[in-house]
C-alpha cells in the first residue's frame, strides 16, 4: 500500500474517533460564533503570482523540516512578509500538524490574510471542523474520494462561505474538479503515491485548466526561476512549504518569492 492510501485509510478511522470526542453538532454550534471568512479566492486572483505559504512540521518522506517550528510565529512572518494566504497542515500522525495550530493561526489578531485547512479530507465532518476553527478555505485531494463525495464536500464548503482548492495529479482529476464545481484548481508536482517531484507536470496539466479557473502550482518550487516559469504558464498562485521552512531566514525567503 502506497503512502497516500495508508493516510486515507487512517483518516476514516480518525474521523470516527473525532466524532466521538466532538460530535458534528458541536462543530455546527461553534460555526455560529466563528469569525467571518476572508476571501481566499480574491487573494489568489490578485496580479502576479500569489504565495500560499505553508505551516508544516514534518513529512513522511523527509522527517522534521524545521527544528524551531512555531506555527503561530511562522504564520505571523508569512503575513507581514508578503504571503497572500496561509496553509496549515492539519494531519498529526504523518505530518505533525493539529487542528489547534489552525485555530491559533486563523484567529490570531496579527494575522489578516486568509487561512486554509489542509487535510486529507474524506468526510463532511472535516469541512465543519475547518470552519468551526476559523478556516477560510479547505484543500481537497481529488483522488482521495469519489466524484459524488467530491461534489458534496465542495458544495458544503461553499455553503459555509469557504473557498476550495482541489488538488490534482492527472488531467482527468482536473476534469473531475471542474465537474464537481471547483473554482481553484491545484496541480501537485509531487505525487503523494511515490513522493517524486516533476515540475513538468505543471506544464502539461495547466493546458487542461480553462482560463476562467484559478490555477495553483503546488510542491517542488525551489527557486525564483521555478516561480517565473509557473507564472509564464499562466498559474495564478503557488503553494510553498519546505523551501520556506528550510530557509535560514523565513522572512527573507517569503520576500524573495513574492517580489515582482
Amino acid at each position: 500500500m502506497n503512502m497516500l492510501d495508508q493516510i486515507i485509510e487512517y483518516k476514516y478511522s480518525e474521523v470516527i474517533e473525532k466524532k466521538k470526542c466532538k460530535p458534528e453538532s458541536d462543530l455546527i454550534d461553534m460555526i455560529q460564533t466563528a469569525r467571518k471568512t476572508r476571501d481566499f479566492y480574491k487573494a489568489i486572483q490578485k496580479p502576479n503570482m500569489s504565495l500560499i505559504a505553508e505551516v508544516k512540521k514534518k513529512s513522511p518522506s523527509k522527517g522534521l523540516i524545521r527544528k524551531d517550528f512555531d506555527p503561530l510565529k511562522l504564520a505571523r512572518i508569512y503575513d507581514k512578509s508578503g504571503a497572500s494566504a496561509i496553509s496549515v497542515l492539519i494531519d498529526e500522525k504523518f505530518f505533525g500538524g493539529s487542528v489547534e495550530y489552525l485555530r491559533k493561526v486563523a484567529n490570531d489578531p496579527d494575522i489578516t490574510i486568509p487561512v486554509m485547512y489542509k487535510e486529507f479530507i474524506v468526510d463532511p465532518y472535516q469541512i465543519y471542523e475547518a470552519r468551526a476553527n476559523g478556516a477560510d478555505a479547505v484543500l481537497i485531494i481529488v483522488r482521495a474520494i469519489d466524484q459524488t463525495l467530491l461534489s458534496e464536500l465542495i458544495q458544503l464548503a461553499y455553503d459555509l462561505d469557504m473557498d476550495v482548492l482541489t488538488e490534482t495529479f492527472t488531467p482527468e482529476e482536473v476534469t473531475k474538479s471542474i465537474e464537481a464545481g471547483a473554482k481553484i484548481i491545484g496541480v501537485n508536482n509531487r505525487d503523494l503515491q511515490t513522493f517524486e517531484v516533476d515540475l513538468e507536470k505543471s506544464k502539461v496539466m495547466k493546458k487542461r485548466i480553462p482560463d476562467e479557473y484559478l490555477a495553483v502550482s503546488e510542491s517542488g518550487i525551489l527557486t525564483r526561476q521555478d516561480i517565473l516559469a509557473a507564472q509564464e504558464l499562466g498559474f495564478d498562485g503557488m503553494l510553498v512549504g519546505e523551501t520556506i521552512l528550510r530557509a535560514d531566514s523565513v522572512e527573507e525567503k517569503v520576500k524573495e518569492l513574492t517580489k515582482f
